[in-house]
């Protein structure tokens, strides 16, 4: 007599399909063939068991089948009058469960098939392949957009073979000139039929019978260019651009090259963003008097700002739009941190200057928290 599919799962008459699939999850680990080793057979019995008990529960109509007829009210919707992996209908949430317990890989690598014949062609001849340059960039080459030269090392379809990589072709052996190979495994599954490319030929269906003498046959050479990009607007620590088809050649297709963007610390600046900060030594008496200062600007120019009477160390000054350029072409602002610039000597007039200074400070007093 066949058990309780409630029973099987371990949950309530009443249970959500969300306490279904959690349920069925963990019976899965526990149960997969692969986690018990030492008694597969009876594995393989039980984790058909509760999978077909998940079949039937997350279908609405399979389900209301079986809460009021029970097996028999089911068996009907099977396509040989009992379950088999060929009426199992949720090969992706179980690729989800399984797929990420083994990494990917064990029956998903393997037995994709899940009880029936499939096949998986892989026949595009391969690519050349992607590469990857870290560019350093100043904040100064960022907010001008300036033009940047950079040498790469990249295989080149061969200028004598045209890339076929000789001449004299011949039928692969291994394919019989299909660019294909055909393996099948089977499993508890089912027969899983794999087409892949054919490793002799690399699913050319031909082999060459007199290497290309300038690049041995591979049909490519290694050449050395220089690239030249213009540095994107605003571009920021750790964003890259692609240059499609720049990469190296291969039969089918050229790679890429992909620019990851580092930036250069900077002598005077610090980037967040799109805004930036500068810490700014101010002389006591500027503070108290206040009034324009000049600092470095990114451009090559000196940029103004305005210290406000009374200022205080330390302070910050924002600077509306002063900052790194945005794509949209707007920009962050510029944020100038105030601090007390140290006295650079002392001698006898300084030290008469700080006493009578003293008369009009005061004494030290605690600063009351803000908030």
């Amino acid at each position: 007599m066949k058990k309780d599919y409630y029973q099987i799962l371990g949950i309530s008459r009443n249970a959500t399909a969300e306490e279904i699939k959690r349920a069925y999850r963990e019976k899965a680990k526990q149960y997969h063939p692969d986690m018990n080793p030492q008694n597969k057979k009876e594995a393989e019995e039980k984790f058909k068991e509760v999978s077909e008990a998940y079949e039937v529960l997350m279908d609405p109509k399979k389900r209301q089948l079986y809460d009021r007829y029970g097996h028999e009210g089911v068996s009907q919707t099977f396509k040989g009058g009992g379950f088999t992996w060929d009426d199992f209908t949720h090969f992706d949430d179980l690729q989800d469960i399984l797929g990420n317990l083994f990494g990917g890989g064990s029956i998903f690598d393997d037995f994709f098939g899940f009880g029936r014949t499939r096949t998986r062609a892989q026949t595009r001849a391969k690519s050349g392949g992607d590469i990857h340059v870290i560019l350093r960039v100043s904040l100064e080459e960022i907010i001008a957009s300036a033009k940047k030269r950079f040498r790469i090392n990249r295989y080149e379809r061969c200028p004598v073979c045209n890339g076929r990589g000789g001449s004299e072709l011949i039928t692969c052996p291994q394919c019989r000139g299909r660019g294909q190979v055909q393996t099948q495994t089977r499993s508890f599954f089912g027969t899983f039929t794999s087409i892949s490319t054919c490793p002799q030929c690399q699913g050319r269906g031909q082999i060459i019978k007199v290497p290309c003498k300038k690049c041995g046959g591979t049909g490519r050479v290694r050449n050395a260019r220089t690239i030249e990009i213009k540095i994107p607007r605003g571009v920021a620590n750790g964003q890259y651009i692609v240059l499609k088809g720049e990469g190296h050649y291969g039969p089918g297709g050229n790679g890429n090259i992909l620019i990851e963007f580092e930036e250069k610390p900077h002598e005077y600046f610090e980037r967040q963003g799109y805004n930036l900060y500068l810490r700014l030594l101010v002389p006591y008496s500027q503070l108290i008097k206040g009034g324009a200062v000049e600092i470095p600007g990114l451009n090559g120019k000196k940029n103004k700002i305005k210290i406000p009477r009374g200022s205080t160390a330390p302070q910050i000054i924002k600077v509306k739009g002063k900052g790194m350029p945005r794509p949209d072409g707007g920009a962050g602002d510029l944020f100038v941190e105030l601090d007390l610039k140290p006295l650079e000597h002392s001698d006898k007039n300084l030290q008469r200057i700080i006493e009578e200074l003293k008369k009009y400070e005061g004494t030290p007093v605690p600063r009351k928290r803000q908030g």
